[in-house]
Protein backbone atom coordinates (compact mmCIF):
# COMPACT_ATOMS: atom_id res chain seq x y z
CA UNK A 1 0.00 0.00 0.00
CA UNK A 2 1.41 3.26 -0.85
CA UNK A 3 0.15 6.43 1.40
CA UNK A 4 0.92 9.97 0.11
CA UNK A 5 0.96 12.83 2.76
CA UNK A 6 2.28 16.39 2.90
CA UNK A 7 6.31 16.83 2.88
CA UNK A 8 5.84 18.30 5.85
CA UNK A 9 5.53 15.26 7.58
CA UNK A 10 8.68 14.05 6.79
CA UNK A 11 11.43 13.25 8.61
CA UNK A 12 15.00 14.41 7.30
CA UNK A 13 16.27 11.55 5.15
CA UNK A 14 19.70 11.99 6.84
CA UNK A 15 18.79 11.99 10.33
CA UNK A 16 16.19 10.88 12.50
CA UNK A 17 15.06 10.85 15.98
CA UNK A 18 13.35 6.80 15.43
CA UNK A 19 16.73 4.78 16.86
CA UNK A 20 16.23 1.52 15.90
CA UNK A 21 16.53 -0.26 19.15
CA UNK A 22 17.01 -4.16 19.17
CA UNK A 23 15.93 -6.39 21.71
CA UNK A 24 17.69 -9.93 22.19
CA UNK A 25 16.20 -13.13 22.72
CA UNK A 26 18.02 -13.86 25.85
CA UNK A 27 17.10 -10.72 27.45
CA UNK A 28 13.21 -11.27 27.06
CA UNK A 29 13.20 -14.19 29.43
CA UNK A 30 13.16 -17.62 28.25
CA UNK A 31 10.37 -16.99 24.87
CA UNK A 32 12.64 -16.47 21.91
CA UNK A 33 11.54 -13.41 19.68
CA UNK A 34 12.47 -11.73 16.48
CA UNK A 35 14.81 -9.24 15.92
CA UNK A 36 14.72 -7.49 13.09
CA UNK A 37 17.50 -5.58 11.57
CA UNK A 38 17.23 -2.89 8.77
CA UNK A 39 20.13 -1.86 6.96
CA UNK A 40 21.12 0.46 5.91
CA UNK A 41 18.38 2.87 6.89
CA UNK A 42 18.78 5.39 4.66
CA UNK A 43 18.96 5.60 0.67
CA UNK A 44 20.65 7.83 -0.59
CA UNK A 45 20.39 8.42 -4.41
CA UNK A 46 22.86 10.69 -6.53
CA UNK A 47 20.94 13.12 -8.30
CA UNK A 48 19.79 12.39 -11.81
CA UNK A 49 18.30 14.36 -14.35
CA UNK A 50 14.31 14.35 -14.74
CA UNK A 51 12.70 11.81 -15.42
CA UNK A 52 15.22 9.15 -15.25
CA UNK A 53 15.22 6.10 -12.74
CA UNK A 54 17.60 4.69 -10.57
CA UNK A 55 17.07 1.43 -8.21
CA UNK A 56 18.26 0.64 -4.99
CA UNK A 57 17.64 -1.60 -1.98
CA UNK A 58 17.43 -2.48 1.71
CA UNK A 59 17.76 -5.77 3.83
CA UNK A 60 15.54 -6.50 6.57
CA UNK A 61 17.11 -9.29 8.75
CA UNK A 62 15.86 -11.76 11.15
CA UNK A 63 18.35 -11.57 13.70
CA UNK A 64 16.20 -13.01 16.48
CA UNK A 65 15.24 -16.53 17.89
CA UNK A 66 11.35 -16.59 16.34
CA UNK A 67 10.11 -16.20 13.12
CA UNK A 68 9.40 -12.73 12.07
CA UNK A 69 6.53 -11.61 10.60
CA UNK A 70 6.40 -8.34 8.61
CA UNK A 71 2.60 -7.54 7.79
CA UNK A 72 3.58 -4.45 5.66
CA UNK A 73 5.84 -1.98 4.17
CA UNK A 74 3.96 1.40 3.71
CA UNK A 75 5.77 4.44 1.70
CA UNK A 76 5.40 7.74 2.59
CA UNK A 77 6.27 11.25 0.86
CA UNK A 78 6.94 11.75 -2.83
CA UNK A 79 5.76 9.83 -6.04
CA UNK A 80 9.11 9.85 -7.21
CA UNK A 81 9.41 6.36 -5.13
CA UNK A 82 8.25 3.18 -5.67
CA UNK A 83 8.62 -0.36 -3.85
CA UNK A 84 9.31 -2.82 -6.43
CA UNK A 85 9.57 -6.05 -4.07
CA UNK A 86 6.54 -7.66 -2.94
CA UNK A 87 6.25 -7.01 0.40
CA UNK A 88 2.38 -7.07 1.34
CA UNK A 89 3.44 -9.77 3.93
CA UNK A 90 6.38 -11.84 4.42
CA UNK A 91 8.09 -13.86 7.18
CA UNK A 92 11.66 -14.66 7.90
CA UNK A 93 12.88 -17.48 9.72
CA UNK A 94 16.05 -16.64 12.06
CA UNK A 95 18.89 -15.73 10.32
CA UNK A 96 17.28 -15.50 7.16
CA UNK A 97 16.75 -12.09 5.18
CA UNK A 98 15.06 -10.36 2.24
CA UNK A 99 16.05 -7.67 -0.27
CA UNK A 100 13.50 -4.76 -1.32
CA UNK A 101 14.25 -2.90 -4.01
CA UNK A 102 12.87 1.06 -4.28
CA UNK A 103 13.27 3.13 -7.41
CA UNK A 104 13.60 6.15 -7.86
CA UNK A 105 12.32 8.48 -10.56
CA UNK A 106 13.61 12.40 -10.66
CA UNK A 107 10.62 15.17 -10.27
CA UNK A 108 11.67 17.40 -8.01
CA UNK A 109 15.57 19.39 -7.00
CA UNK A 110 14.52 16.87 -3.80
CA UNK A 111 12.81 14.17 -3.35
CA UNK A 112 11.89 13.17 0.41
CA UNK A 113 10.16 9.55 1.60
CA UNK A 114 9.84 6.99 4.04
CA UNK A 115 9.34 3.75 4.39
CA UNK A 116 7.39 1.86 7.15
CA UNK A 117 8.52 -1.71 8.13
CA UNK A 118 5.34 -2.97 10.46
CA UNK A 119 6.83 -5.92 11.99
CA UNK A 120 5.75 -8.46 15.36
CA UNK A 121 9.54 -7.68 16.59
CA UNK A 122 8.59 -6.51 20.44
CA UNK A 123 11.69 -4.36 20.51
CA UNK A 124 10.86 -2.80 17.30
CA UNK A 125 7.64 -2.94 15.54
CA UNK A 126 7.81 -0.12 13.14
CA UNK A 127 11.60 0.54 11.65
CA UNK A 128 11.87 3.43 8.94
CA UNK A 129 13.98 3.57 6.21
CA UNK A 130 14.51 7.61 5.01
CA UNK A 131 14.71 7.76 1.23
CA UNK A 132 16.58 11.22 -0.21
CA UNK A 133 16.68 11.94 -4.37
CA UNK A 134 17.97 14.89 -6.11
CA UNK A 135 16.58 15.90 -9.45
CA UNK A 136 18.81 17.74 -11.41
CA UNK A 137 16.50 20.63 -12.38
CA UNK A 138 17.41 24.61 -13.04
CA UNK A 139 16.63 27.23 -10.42
CA UNK A 140 17.14 30.68 -10.70
CA UNK A 141 18.47 33.04 -8.17
CA UNK A 142 17.60 36.60 -8.82
CA UNK A 143 20.14 38.90 -6.55
CA UNK A 144 20.06 41.49 -4.88
CA UNK A 145 15.92 41.39 -4.48
CA UNK A 146 14.76 43.42 -3.14
CA UNK A 147 16.75 46.61 -4.32
CA UNK A 148 17.37 49.86 -2.64
CA UNK A 149 18.61 52.58 -4.43
CA UNK A 150 17.97 55.07 -1.62
CA UNK A 151 18.24 58.78 -2.43
CA UNK A 152 19.22 59.86 -6.20
CA UNK A 153 20.08 63.63 -6.84
CA UNK A 154 17.17 64.23 -9.20
CA UNK A 155 18.39 64.35 -13.09
CA UNK A 156 21.32 62.06 -11.97
CA UNK A 157 21.88 58.12 -12.53
CA UNK A 158 22.87 55.23 -10.76
CA UNK A 159 23.91 52.04 -11.98
CA UNK A 160 23.42 48.59 -9.65
CA UNK A 161 24.46 45.13 -11.28
CA UNK A 162 21.82 42.36 -10.71
CA UNK A 163 22.77 38.89 -11.33
CA UNK A 164 20.91 35.78 -12.92
CA UNK A 165 22.49 32.88 -11.51
CA UNK A 166 21.35 29.19 -11.97
CA UNK A 167 21.59 27.42 -8.74
CA UNK A 168 20.69 24.41 -10.04
CA UNK A 169 22.16 21.10 -11.66
CA UNK A 170 20.31 21.18 -15.06
CA UNK A 171 20.80 24.35 -18.03
CA UNK A 172 18.83 26.95 -16.81
CA UNK A 173 16.63 28.94 -20.16
CA UNK A 174 15.92 32.66 -19.71
CA UNK A 175 13.02 33.73 -22.01
CA UNK A 176 12.44 36.90 -21.15
CA UNK A 177 13.31 39.72 -19.07
CA UNK A 178 10.94 42.75 -19.12
CA UNK A 179 11.33 45.73 -16.48
CA UNK A 180 8.16 47.66 -15.38
CA UNK A 181 8.34 51.61 -14.07
CA UNK A 182 9.26 54.75 -15.59
CA UNK A 183 12.78 56.08 -14.82
CA UNK A 184 14.58 53.26 -15.23
CA UNK A 185 16.71 51.88 -17.85
CA UNK A 186 18.07 48.17 -18.50
CA UNK A 187 20.84 46.92 -19.82
CA UNK A 188 20.97 43.27 -21.33
CA UNK A 189 24.23 42.70 -22.61
CA UNK A 190 23.25 39.30 -24.20
CA UNK A 191 20.21 37.93 -26.75
CA UNK A 192 17.30 36.17 -25.17
CA UNK A 193 16.56 33.17 -25.19
CA UNK A 194 20.03 32.56 -23.12
CA UNK A 195 21.14 29.42 -21.86
CA UNK A 196 22.54 29.64 -17.98
CA UNK A 197 24.99 26.42 -17.18
CA UNK A 198 24.44 25.30 -13.74
CA UNK A 199 26.54 27.32 -11.09
CA UNK A 200 26.57 29.78 -14.39
CA UNK A 201 25.42 33.71 -14.50
CA UNK A 202 24.46 36.47 -16.28
CA UNK A 203 24.58 40.43 -14.91
CA UNK A 204 22.27 42.89 -15.93
CA UNK A 205 22.48 46.50 -15.06
CA UNK A 206 19.61 48.44 -14.18
CA UNK A 207 19.69 52.13 -13.96
CA UNK A 208 17.50 54.82 -12.35
CA UNK A 209 17.76 58.44 -13.51
CA UNK A 210 16.27 60.13 -10.81
CA UNK A 211 12.89 62.30 -10.92
CA UNK A 212 11.87 63.72 -8.13
CA UNK A 213 10.02 61.21 -5.33
CA UNK A 214 9.38 57.84 -4.63
CA UNK A 215 10.28 55.61 -8.23
CA UNK A 216 9.15 52.09 -8.05
CA UNK A 217 10.34 49.24 -10.48
CA UNK A 218 10.01 45.84 -11.16
CA UNK A 219 11.76 43.42 -13.28
CA UNK A 220 10.33 40.38 -14.55
CA UNK A 221 12.19 37.29 -15.42
CA UNK A 222 10.82 34.44 -17.29
CA UNK A 223 12.42 30.98 -17.00
CA UNK A 224 11.92 27.08 -17.65
CA UNK A 225 12.16 26.19 -13.66
CA UNK A 226 9.60 25.23 -11.34
CA UNK A 227 8.90 29.30 -10.34
CA UNK A 228 8.59 30.15 -14.07
CA UNK A 229 8.29 33.95 -14.13
CA UNK A 230 10.48 35.79 -10.98
CA UNK A 231 9.43 39.05 -9.76
CA UNK A 232 12.21 41.49 -8.50
CA UNK A 233 11.25 45.26 -6.93
CA UNK A 234 13.84 47.74 -6.95
CA UNK A 235 12.83 51.18 -5.15
CA UNK A 236 14.52 54.52 -4.85
CA UNK A 237 14.01 58.74 -3.84
CA UNK A 238 15.08 61.38 -6.07
CA UNK A 239 16.07 64.51 -3.90
CA UNK A 240 17.51 67.98 -4.89
CA UNK A 241 19.25 68.14 -1.75
CA UNK A 242 22.66 66.36 -2.16
CA UNK A 243 23.13 66.68 1.45
CA UNK A 244 22.29 63.43 2.85
CA UNK A 245 22.77 62.07 6.90
CA UNK A 246 21.63 58.80 7.79
CA UNK A 247 21.10 58.10 11.37
CA UNK A 248 21.59 54.71 13.31
CA UNK A 249 21.93 54.04 17.40
CA UNK A 250 24.03 51.49 19.10
CA UNK A 251 22.34 48.48 20.76
CA UNK A 252 21.28 48.96 23.61
CA UNK A 253 23.15 46.25 25.51
CA UNK A 254 24.92 44.61 27.67
CA UNK A 255 22.12 42.43 28.02
CA UNK A 256 21.40 40.25 30.92
CA UNK A 257 19.05 37.69 29.31
CA UNK A 258 19.85 36.40 25.90
CA UNK A 259 17.16 34.22 23.70
CA UNK A 260 18.94 32.50 21.19
CA UNK A 261 18.07 30.91 18.35
CA UNK A 262 19.06 27.90 16.02
CA UNK A 263 17.94 27.37 12.57
CA UNK A 264 19.76 24.48 10.83
CA UNK A 265 19.51 23.19 7.48
CA UNK A 266 18.31 19.39 7.59
CA UNK A 267 19.51 18.50 4.05
CA UNK A 268 22.28 15.74 3.57
CA UNK A 269 24.56 18.22 2.44
CA UNK A 270 24.78 19.67 5.80
CA UNK A 271 25.91 16.55 7.67
CA UNK A 272 29.62 17.66 8.35
CA UNK A 273 28.17 21.37 9.18
CA UNK A 274 25.87 19.59 12.08
CA UNK A 275 28.82 18.19 13.45
CA UNK A 276 30.52 21.41 13.62
CA UNK A 277 27.92 22.97 15.67
CA UNK A 278 27.39 19.95 17.75
CA UNK A 279 31.37 19.80 18.94
CA UNK A 280 31.18 23.38 19.49
CA UNK A 281 28.12 23.71 21.46
CA UNK A 282 29.65 23.03 25.22
CA UNK A 283 32.12 25.69 24.78
CA UNK A 284 29.52 28.07 23.57
CA UNK A 285 26.96 27.45 26.61
CA UNK A 286 30.15 27.41 29.13
CA UNK A 287 31.26 31.07 27.50
CA UNK A 288 27.45 32.39 28.11
CA UNK A 289 27.99 31.04 31.82
CA UNK A 290 30.87 33.01 31.95
CA UNK A 291 29.08 36.73 30.71
CA UNK A 292 26.72 35.73 33.42
CA UNK A 293 23.84 35.46 31.00
CA UNK A 294 20.47 34.18 31.60
CA UNK A 295 20.45 32.73 28.51
CA UNK A 296 18.07 30.15 27.22
CA UNK A 297 18.17 27.83 23.39
CA UNK A 298 16.02 27.22 20.61
CA UNK A 299 16.44 24.83 17.92
CA UNK A 300 13.98 24.50 14.83
CA UNK A 301 14.23 21.99 12.06
CA UNK A 302 10.37 21.53 11.86
CA UNK A 303 8.00 22.96 9.26
CA UNK A 304 5.61 23.64 12.16
CA UNK A 305 8.32 25.97 13.83
CA UNK A 306 8.17 24.07 17.23
CA UNK A 307 11.65 23.54 18.77
CA UNK A 308 13.26 20.51 18.11
CA UNK A 309 13.62 19.56 21.82
CA UNK A 310 12.10 22.57 23.92
CA UNK A 311 13.76 25.57 25.44
CA UNK A 312 16.96 24.58 26.62
CA UNK A 313 18.74 26.39 29.75
CA UNK A 314 21.42 25.41 31.88
CA UNK A 315 19.23 23.47 33.88
CA UNK A 316 18.17 21.25 31.13
CA UNK A 317 19.10 17.72 32.33
CA UNK A 318 21.82 15.97 29.85
CA UNK A 319 21.86 19.67 28.06
CA UNK A 320 24.76 19.26 25.75
CA UNK A 321 22.94 15.44 23.91
CA UNK A 322 20.05 17.02 24.14
CA UNK A 323 21.34 19.83 21.97
CA UNK A 324 22.42 17.47 19.87
CA UNK A 325 19.44 15.66 19.47
CA UNK A 326 17.95 18.45 18.49
CA UNK A 327 20.26 19.84 15.61
CA UNK A 328 19.90 16.24 14.31
CA UNK A 329 16.25 16.76 13.85
CA UNK A 330 13.67 16.65 11.15
CA UNK A 331 13.34 17.70 7.43
CA UNK A 332 10.65 18.89 5.81
CA UNK A 333 8.96 21.23 3.22
CA UNK A 334 11.31 24.47 4.51
CA UNK A 335 14.28 22.95 5.15
CA UNK A 336 16.37 25.32 2.86
CA UNK A 337 13.45 28.08 4.07
CA UNK A 338 15.88 29.58 7.63
CA UNK A 339 13.93 33.02 7.46
CA UNK A 340 10.03 31.05 7.03
CA UNK A 341 10.93 28.65 9.66
CA UNK A 342 12.80 31.23 11.92
CA UNK A 343 9.50 33.45 11.77
CA UNK A 344 7.13 29.79 12.41
CA UNK A 345 9.42 29.66 15.38
CA UNK A 346 8.93 33.26 17.08
CA UNK A 347 5.23 33.07 16.05
CA UNK A 348 4.66 30.13 18.25
CA UNK A 349 6.33 31.96 21.23
CA UNK A 350 2.78 33.62 22.55
CA UNK A 351 0.78 32.26 24.80
CA UNK A 352 -0.51 28.91 24.17
CA UNK A 353 2.36 27.78 20.90
CA UNK A 354 4.62 25.20 21.09
CA UNK A 355 7.78 27.55 22.03
CA UNK A 356 5.57 29.97 24.64
CA UNK A 357 8.02 31.32 26.64
CA UNK A 358 10.87 31.71 24.78
CA UNK A 359 10.79 35.51 24.32
CA UNK A 360 11.12 37.15 27.23
CA UNK A 361 10.94 41.07 28.13
CA UNK A 362 14.55 42.79 28.01
CA UNK A 363 16.30 39.78 26.28
CA UNK A 364 18.72 40.17 23.47
CA UNK A 365 17.24 37.87 20.79
CA UNK A 366 19.66 35.97 18.41
CA UNK A 367 18.78 34.20 15.45
CA UNK A 368 21.27 32.02 14.34
CA UNK A 369 21.03 30.59 10.79
CA UNK A 370 23.10 27.90 9.35
CA UNK A 371 22.88 26.77 5.96
CA UNK A 372 25.07 25.16 2.67
CA UNK A 373 21.94 26.76 0.49
CA UNK A 374 20.91 30.04 -0.74
CA UNK A 375 17.86 31.31 1.51
CA UNK A 376 14.83 29.93 -0.11
CA UNK A 377 11.96 31.29 1.29
CA UNK A 378 8.82 32.26 -1.10
CA UNK A 379 8.74 35.81 -0.08
CA UNK A 380 12.06 38.37 -0.09
CA UNK A 381 14.39 38.22 2.93
CA UNK A 382 12.84 41.93 4.05
CA UNK A 383 9.55 40.68 4.42
CA UNK A 384 10.23 38.17 6.90
CA UNK A 385 12.93 40.65 8.62
CA UNK A 386 10.37 43.34 9.18
CA UNK A 387 8.27 40.17 10.76
CA UNK A 388 10.40 38.44 13.14
CA UNK A 389 11.24 42.33 14.24
CA UNK A 390 7.61 43.41 14.81
CA UNK A 391 7.71 40.21 17.49
CA UNK A 392 11.32 40.56 18.92
CA UNK A 393 12.41 44.03 18.46
CA UNK A 394 15.59 43.38 19.66
CA UNK A 395 16.26 40.45 17.16
CA UNK A 396 19.19 40.09 14.94
CA UNK A 397 20.39 37.67 12.32
CA UNK A 398 23.55 36.01 12.55
CA UNK A 399 24.35 33.91 9.57
CA UNK A 400 27.07 31.21 8.99
CA UNK A 401 26.30 30.64 5.73
CA UNK A 402 27.95 30.27 2.05
CA UNK A 403 30.29 33.27 1.22
CA UNK A 404 28.59 36.17 -0.98
CA UNK A 405 28.51 36.64 -4.01
CA UNK A 406 30.63 33.18 -5.47
CA UNK A 407 29.68 30.66 -2.18
CA UNK A 408 32.41 27.55 -2.38
CA UNK A 409 33.15 24.07 -3.14
CA UNK A 410 31.01 22.83 -0.27
CA UNK A 411 28.50 26.02 0.23
CA UNK A 412 26.58 28.07 -2.42
CA UNK A 413 25.86 31.65 -1.90
CA UNK A 414 24.41 32.53 1.63
CA UNK A 415 22.15 35.33 -0.65
CA UNK A 416 18.98 36.38 1.95
CA UNK A 417 20.66 35.77 4.61
CA UNK A 418 23.62 37.73 4.30
CA UNK A 419 20.50 41.03 3.30
CA UNK A 420 19.29 39.91 6.71
CA UNK A 421 22.10 39.75 8.61
CA UNK A 422 23.05 43.38 7.43
CA UNK A 423 20.02 44.98 8.14
CA UNK A 424 19.53 43.73 11.16
CA UNK A 425 23.16 44.11 12.76
CA UNK A 426 24.03 40.44 13.21
CA UNK A 427 27.51 39.19 11.96
CA UNK A 428 28.01 37.34 8.61
CA UNK A 429 30.57 34.10 8.96
CA UNK A 430 31.65 31.56 6.24
CA UNK A 431 30.30 28.10 6.59
CA UNK A 432 32.93 27.26 4.02
CA UNK A 433 35.65 27.27 6.67
CA UNK A 434 36.52 24.80 8.91
CA UNK A 435 37.47 26.23 11.87
CA UNK A 436 34.49 27.65 14.01
CA UNK A 437 35.86 28.43 17.21
CA UNK A 438 35.65 31.96 17.10
CA UNK A 439 32.17 32.14 15.50
CA UNK A 440 30.46 31.14 18.65
CA UNK A 441 32.31 32.92 21.27
CA UNK A 442 31.49 36.33 18.77
CA UNK A 443 28.25 35.42 19.01
CA UNK A 444 28.50 34.98 22.66
CA UNK A 445 29.99 38.46 22.97
CA UNK A 446 27.52 39.68 20.86
CA UNK A 447 24.61 38.57 22.48
CA UNK A 448 26.24 39.49 25.79
CA UNK A 449 27.09 43.28 24.87
CA UNK A 450 24.84 44.38 21.53
CA UNK A 451 27.40 46.23 20.31
CA UNK A 452 27.60 46.31 16.15
CA UNK A 453 30.95 47.53 14.66
CA UNK A 454 29.18 47.72 10.61
CA UNK A 455 26.16 49.80 10.09
CA UNK A 456 25.02 49.54 6.93
CA UNK A 457 23.99 52.65 4.48
CA UNK A 458 20.79 52.89 2.41
CA UNK A 459 22.03 55.70 -0.03
CA UNK A 460 25.64 55.85 -2.31
CA UNK A 461 27.92 58.35 -1.04
CA UNK A 462 30.74 60.00 -2.77
CA UNK A 463 33.69 58.42 -0.30
CA UNK A 464 35.50 61.92 0.37
CA UNK A 465 32.76 63.42 1.37
CA UNK A 466 31.97 60.98 4.20
CA UNK A 467 32.28 62.38 8.20
CA UNK A 468 30.94 60.31 11.58
CA UNK A 469 29.73 61.43 14.14
CA UNK A 470 29.06 59.68 17.57
CA UNK A 471 26.89 61.24 20.57
CA UNK A 472 27.91 64.53 18.41
CA UNK A 473 31.73 64.19 18.53
CA UNK A 474 33.93 63.68 14.96
CA UNK A 475 34.58 59.86 14.87
CA UNK A 476 37.75 58.57 12.86
CA UNK A 477 38.69 55.06 13.80
CA UNK A 478 36.69 53.80 11.16
CA UNK A 479 36.81 52.58 6.99
CA UNK A 480 34.18 52.66 4.22
CA UNK A 481 32.91 49.32 2.64
CA UNK A 482 32.25 50.26 -0.75
CA UNK A 483 31.30 46.43 -1.17
CA UNK A 484 28.45 46.75 1.50
CA UNK A 485 28.40 49.96 1.99
CA UNK A 486 28.77 50.14 4.95
CA UNK A 487 30.82 52.15 7.95
CA UNK A 488 32.80 49.58 9.85
CA UNK A 489 34.66 50.83 12.65
CA UNK A 490 37.87 49.62 14.27
CA UNK A 491 37.94 47.07 17.33
CA UNK A 492 38.65 50.01 19.52
CA UNK A 493 36.47 52.73 18.22
CA UNK A 494 33.22 50.82 18.50
CA UNK A 495 30.09 52.90 19.63
CA UNK A 496 29.55 52.71 23.22
CA UNK A 497 25.68 50.73 24.09
CA UNK A 498 23.14 53.27 23.55
CA UNK A 499 25.24 55.33 21.26
CA UNK A 500 23.73 57.76 18.20
CA UNK A 501 25.86 57.65 14.97
CA UNK A 502 25.23 60.32 12.56
CA UNK A 503 26.76 59.40 9.00
CA UNK A 504 27.09 62.67 6.54
CA UNK A 505 27.91 62.52 3.36
CA UNK A 506 26.99 64.26 -0.69
CA UNK A 507 25.26 61.62 -2.38
CA UNK A 508 27.30 59.67 -5.49
CA UNK A 509 25.67 60.36 -8.72
CA UNK A 510 26.26 60.47 -13.11
CA UNK A 511 24.30 63.63 -13.54
CA UNK A 512 22.79 64.13 -16.71
CA UNK A 513 24.12 67.42 -18.44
Amino acid sequence: MVLLVPLALLLSACNSDNKIQHVDSEDAGTEAVPNVVVSPDTLLYDSLPVGQSATLSFNVLNDGGADLNVSGLDLYGSTAFSILTDASNFTLAPGESRDVDVVYTALEAEDLAQIHIFDDDPGNPEPVVFIEGNGQVPRLLLTPDPLSYGKVLVDCRRDEPITLQNIGEAPLQIDNIVQVGNSWSLDVPFSLPTIIDPGGSQQLTLTVTAVEGDMDSQLWVTTNDAVGTHVADQTATGVTDPSVQEEFWQGDGPYDKADILFYVDQSCSMRDNQEIIKDNFESFAARLDSLDLDWQVGVVTRDNGCFAKGILTPETPDLISTFMDAVDGWGGDYTEAGLTMTLQALEQTTAGGCNEGFIRDGSKVTLIQVSDETEQSTSPWNTYVDAIQTIAPTASVTAIVGDVPDGCSSAKPGSGYYEASVATGGAFMSICATDWTAYFETIANMTASGLLDTFHLNSEPQPDTLLVQVDGHTETGWTYDATSNSIVFDADAIPAAGARIVVYFELAGDCAQ
